[in-house]
């Protein structure tokens, strides 16, 4: 009867309070450096919001803007969070694989409207309609193929790459100017959740780190990984030691003079009540401590030699993840040098995605092999096969539009978008699934003992093919970015709080 009059209430008090504080960098010459470094402080807990913020400016005015798909996003090259001398997340590579887990996943306007105000990405695609030709301002027939192709739209799109049947006449920027002085150019949002794994959909405990510095070490890239530059035509061919005519890529950073501005961190914590931060602080001095569980992402970095037009190459790459559980492995590849460095369609190629890319082989399939067992029955050869396997991995489809993913034989004889467009075969990714779906960090994948992962891989390239395709049977550098599981196990001793980060 007494539980039947007892009307006390045990709600946990939620008054919670958000603190943000902007950051500047303790080490890192403003204008000068590439890699800034900051400490946080030990106070609440670390939100995914918090936004890496920065400007850029170049020698020459308004003639650069980041690239239009992933935009400032591309501008980070490396990203480091560590408690003391432990590393929490080292991602490596931040700039493909973050592009890869979040804006390849949106629908256009999302990426473009929403992502886009934050990233400065702006790409926009249209279908050739008949007679659209006649428009010789902004549309060319060189590009557009025949009715029904897909192409960039020059009109929405950051950036219009002018004429390609006339070395890039009038091409210009349409929005987001890099300009000489960084005060007068747009500044650059990036969250922190889209940076680091261990912030996707949770926020991290700074409070229990209270005897340890916490410090977070960004590195950017050169420009000539992410900008594009409207004074590089193509009616040369591209210049290796500058970089320069690669089609409207930004040349080397040497030569285009990018530096990065008011760099900082606006970081957001949020302080819970102390009811509910002194839970998490009592798990500390119970037996095992507080387990704090989060992703992480591994780079493993790979080649692929070139190989005669039209021949089969196959490939093993060994992937090491002893004692290691896994979920997910995303391969990236790029061809080193797009057209083997000749004038034309080889270099109009690179105009969109520059360096940013994820280049895909007109027919190509893959299997894995764990301990000694093929994950595949056969070998995964489809390219709709191939695309929901990346749909299992990245949590939901990638939406990029149709030649980007799909440049087999079939798309190409099909002028489904000319190689002059800069789209076919330009966004690729191959993947593979090892989570168990229960959704869990730990416990949630699959444990590698001490025998490496076996990715085998087959390509069968193309060569030249007049008017729809360059040849891609060049050198490839390869990246596998492996999603693992972590643990940071914080735990309260007389001298204060001791931390221990495991796989």
């Amino acid at each position: 009867m007494n539980s039947l009059t007892n009307y006390k209430v045990n709600d946990t008090p939620m008054m919670m309070d958000i603190r943000s504080d902007t950051l500047e960098p303790i080490s890192g010459v403003q204008g000068s450096s590439n890699r800034f470094v900051f400490r946080l402080d030990q106070a609440g807990y670390l939100d995914a919001n918090s936004m890496l913020l920065f400007k850029m400016a170049t020698t020459t005015d308004a003639i650069h803007r980041v690239n239009c798909w992933n935009g400032g996003l591309g501008a980070v090259k490396r990203i480091t969070f560590q408690v003391g001398d432990y590393i929490i997340n080292d991602v490596n590579g931040a700039d493909i694989i973050s592009t890869l887990m979040t804006l390849s996943t949106q629908n256009p306007n999302q990426r473009n409207n929403y992502s886009g105000f934050y990233y400065g990405n702006q790409l926009w695609t249209k279908v050739s309609e008949d007679g659209e030709a006649a428009n010789g301002t902004e549309i060319f027939n060189t590009e557009l193929g025949s009715t029904g192709s897909i192409s960039v739209d020059k009109l929405k799109s950051g950036m219009s790459d002018g004429d390609n049947s006339a070395n890039n006449a009038n091409a210009r920027i349409n929005s987001h100017f890099i300009r000489d002085d960084s005060a007068n150019t747009k500044q650059i949002g990036i969250p922190l959740g889209v940076l680091l794994p261990a912030l996707r959909g949770k926020t991290i405990p700074l409070f229990l780190f209270q005897d340890y510095r916490i410090l977070i070490t960004v590195e950017f890239n050169g420009g000539e990984k992410f900008l594009n530059d409207t004074a590089q035509k193509s009616n040369v061919g591209p210049d290796a030691a500058t970089g320069a005519n690669a089609g409207l890529q930004a040349t080397l950073n040497s030569n285009s003079g990018l530096t990065f501005n008011d760099v900082k961190l606006q970081i957001d914590y949020i302080i819970m009540p102390s009811e509910v931060q002194n839970k998490d602080r009592e798990m500390t001095n119970k037996q095992g401590g507080y387990q704090f569980e989060f992703f992480d992402m591994l780079r493993v970095e790979k080649q692929i030699v070139a190989v005669a037009d039209n021949t089969l190459q196959e490939v093993e790459h060994r992937i090491g993840m002893d004692n290691k559980e896994v979920h997910k492995i995303y391969m990236t590849k790029q061809l080193r040098s797009l057209g083997a460095g000749g004038v034309g369609d080889a270099v109009q190629q690179n105009k969109w995605f520059g360096k940013q890319r994820i280049d895909g082989m007109n027919q190509e399939e893959y299997n894995v092999n764990i301990d000694g067992v093929d994950v595949f029955q056969d070998f995964k050869f489809s390219p709709a096969s191939q695309y929901d396997e990346v749909a299992n991995c990245l949590g939901q489809d990638l939406q990029v539009e149709r030649p980007l993913y799909y440049n087999d034989d079939n798309t190409i004889y099909a002028g489904l978008s000319p190689s002059s467009a800069g789209l076919l075969g330009q966004y690729k990714p191959i993947c593979l699934d090892l989570s168990n779906g229960t959704g869990q960090i730990v416990g949630g994948g699959r444990m590698i003992g001490g025998y490496p992962i076996i990715w085998k891989y087959r390509r069968k390239p193309t060569g030249t093919v007049a008017s729809k395709i360059s040849a891609i049977s060049g050198a490839m550098d390869v990246n596998y970015y492996v999603l693992v599981s972590k643990t940071a196990t914080i735990t309260s001793t007389p001298k204060g709080t001791n931390v221990v980060v495991s796989y």
